[in-house]
């Protein structure tokens, strides 16, 4: 499995279309992860750090770098390695960007998905698994989910490293449990550390200790009773690790604890149970029905261990009620249910103590479906990284017109934004709304090439684009009408007509703020078609796109792009509403 990892880096990530796609290694949430490598070890500027919008964050008393640093610990080892070849070529730049340092990243991330994959093997061998299923569940784990992604294509992310460490925790905890080492208490105390100093939510793994210990549970309480120095010593070894952060928090600002999160957050009120586990938009089930096995088995395993069936149906509503609680329960861009990732190894252990009991039949259809499902994960992945699938924004429409789709009349065709809205615990008002059809003058929208057409939507004038007209239909507005500090969400609509077959295709809608000095610091270009237009019909398209918080002088704008006069179409009866949220 890691070989076949390995290989999808080099000829994926590493190569890219270029011969230089090493240069994507970093990027996104990983250049925040990889950030405090830079500034403690290349810059020593940390605290003083230039600001990015993305995870650098400006405090009274210094700069703050939003991420927790649990995945820059596990990456430092292989920073420092690449960074060692980087100096052997001082040809090349020496701020951590260059070849070595990135391919290092990548091949880290291969020994660590070697570590958990043999961690969780251990585990699920001495659970009493027989060696040919372990084998099996292994495969469809590693290649029929997201993990192969993770860990090939985006080392830099945390979820490969969460992946090994919670699952050296739970052999830790397992081999303690079956009367090993007492020393293995004290591992487990380290790996428990290292895995809330990834993701603070990872603690929920403790959650998982009865299902791990099995019917070791009463013995293993026993045993911690009579070993309470050495659970002092777990405590301790705990503690240290998360200390980590504090000190880094207190090198940053001064302070011991922060809260780099600012304006993100929990819904404790409002998850989006059914979107997380079955929507269009990266549903676990949906993009990874391999997890159906885990979660019917947790059901099944009642017949047999009433006691881990509990805590395995515990830990699944937890888990996804955490995950489906965060503000963003999509988690941003990327390829499938990211999040779930690093609980692998715990959902996976019902599914292996259920099926090793069931017929030759049974366990031959089960074997037939994880290999249907890692085909099918490994041909969404090619989708996913050739331009077939949307970043961000998948829904019905744009899944049914790709659902294994290869060819290049199905390539780079999708479009649309609609993202979720900023964090809001009080919900949001609305502050400005308008339906401004061609006919009639309106107060927010002005331009665009208007003509009288027979077959307009409502009542008899469209707004042309075509190879004369290349914007239209602006939308302005400034902090006179909507108010400033308080992030804004955006809901668009309209009505669109197309000629014929993809004539939209190229046409974009642009968002933008500009300062009172008249210069763009926000600029949210897309492209206008969800899916390509059909020929003859007018449709309606919504956006909802959020918009970070304006300052005094600042002016909102939304219009279209004819971008390069390639696109010919009509729209008709535009709609706005702007939100706010609510102070919190």
């Amino acid at each position: 499995m890691v070989l076949v990892t390995a290989l999808v880096t080099m000829r994926g990530l590493w190569n890219g279309t270029d011969g230089k796609g090493w240069k994507e290694t970093i990027r996104s949430d990983a250049r925040g992860y990889y950030g405090y490598l830079q500034a403690f070890f290349i810059r020593e500027d940390l605290g003083r750090e230039a600001y990015v919008p993305t995870y650098v964050k400006y405090t009274p008393t210094g700069t703050l770098n939003k991420y927790y640093c649990g995945t820059s610990v596990m990456m430092a080892p292989w920073f420092g390695i690449g960074h060692a070849l980087a100096l052997q070529h001082p040809e090349g730049p020496q701020d951590g960007t260059s070849e070595h340092e990135q391919k290092a990243i990548g091949v880290g991330a291969w020994v660590y998905l070697s570590l958990g994959l043999l961690a969780l093997r251990a585990l699920l061998l001495g659970a009493g698994a027989r060696d040919g299923v372990v084998a099996w569940v292994l495969f469809g784990l590693c290649l029929g989910t997201p993990l192969v992604q993770y860990a090939a294509m985006q080392p830099g992310w945390s979820h490969v490293y969460s992946f090994a460490v919670i699952s050296g925790f739970l052999l830790a905890v397992h081999r303690f449990a079956t009367g090993s080492s007492r020393w293995w208490l004290v591992g487990a105390g380290a790996l428990l550390g290292l895995a809330v100093l990834i993701r603070p939510v990872n603690g929920i793994v403790l959650l998982a200790v009865p299902l791990v210990a099995g019917p070791h549970w009463a013995s293993s309480l026993d045993r911690l009773r009579r070993e309470y120095v050495l659970l002092l010593f777990a405590l301790l070894s705990f503690t240290a690790i998360i200390a980590i952060q504090s000190a880094l928090w207190h090198a940053q600002t001064g302070n011991w604890v922060e809260y780099g999160y600012k304006g993100e957050g929990f819904h404790w009120s409002r998850p989006q149970f059914l979107k997380v586990l079955v929507g269009f938009r990266r549903g676990l089930f949906l993009w990874t029905p391999l997890m159906l096995l885990p979660a019917l088995c947790a059901v099944l395993l009642w017949r047999t261990d009433r006691w881990r069936s509990v805590w395995a149906v515990v830990y699944w509503v937890v888990c996804t009620y955490i995950i489906s609680s965060w503000w963003i329960w999509y988690y941003g861009g990327g390829f499938a249910s990211r999040v779930f990732i690093d609980h692998y190894p715990i959902l996976v252990l019902p599914m292996v103590l259920v099926v090793q009991r069931w017929s030759v039949r049974a366990w031959s259809f089960t074997r037939i479906f994880i290999v249907l499902c890692v085909a099918l994960n490994l041909a969404q992945l090619w989708q996913f990284h050739h331009g077939f699938l949307h970043q961000e924004s998948m829904d019905r429409a744009k899944y049914e017109y790709t659902f294994l789709r290869f060819d290049e009349a199905h390539r780079d065709k999708l479009g649309g934004n609609y993202q979720e809205a900023p964090f809001n615990p009080n919900g949001m008002e609305m502050i400005l709304e308008e339906t401004c059809g061609m006919d009639d003058s309106c107060t927010y929208w002005s331009r665009g090439y208007r003509v009288p057409w027979e077959g307009a939507y409502s009542p008899a004038t469209v707004c042309l684009f075509d190879a004369y007209h290349e914007f239209g239909l602006l939308f302005d507005a400034d902090t006179d009408t909507l108010p400033t500090g308080r992030a804004l969400y955006l809901e668009v609509g309209l009505q669109r007509f197309c000629a014929r077959p993809q004539a939209s295709l190229h046409a974009l809608g642009v968002t933008e703020v500009r300062d009172a000095r008249d210069s763009i610091w926000f600029y949210e270009p897309f492209r206008l078609d969800p899916v390509p237009c059909r020929a003859g019909v007018w449709e309606q398209l919504e956006y909802r796109i959020p918009v970070p918080p304006l300052k005094d002088g600042d002016r909102l704008s939304f219009y279209f792009w004819n971008q390069e006069l390639r696109s010919q179409f009509l729209v008709d009866d535009v709609f706005i509403r702007v939100n706010a949220v609510r102070p919190y």
